[in-house]
């Protein structure tokens, strides 16, 4: 039996390849550069194969990190959350922290008085 061409589906193949990826770039040592690609060169793999794959490994799937948001919070959380609340109010002499967004305006309002000032 002969095989012919038409036999293979070569368009799988091609479509893979052609399919735009998106990028991710982030900036690393030259050092760190240097034995990425001594580690992919003695993988035979690219740059760019050997990254994928180590992230591939070390990032998990959606359906887990899914599963972690949905666990519901329980009484024992909110007992050891009052719990904490207490502790640090006990820390704090009954003083609860600063509004953090009054803070960041004061400063805004104290930085533009010194720009004024220039």
């Amino acid at each position: 039996m002969a095989l012919r061409k038409e036999n293979f589906d070569d368009n799988e193949e091609q479509s893979s390849k052609t399919t735009k990826r998106p990028r991710i770039t982030i900036d690393v040592s030259p050092e760190l550069r240097r034995r990425i690609k001594i580690a992919a060169s003695q993988n035979d793999l690219s740059i760019s194969e050997y990254i994928g794959k180590i992230l591939n490994q070390a990032v998990p799937d959606e359906p887990s990190t899914i599963q972690q948001e949905r666990q519901p919070i329980t009484l024992e959380a909110i007992e050891r959350l009052r719990a904490i609340r207490e502790q640090i109010l006990q820390d704090r002499n009954g003083r609860p922290f600063e509004d953090s967004a009054e803070m960041i305006h004061e400063m805004r309002e104290e930085r533009s008085r010194e720009l004024d000032q220039l």
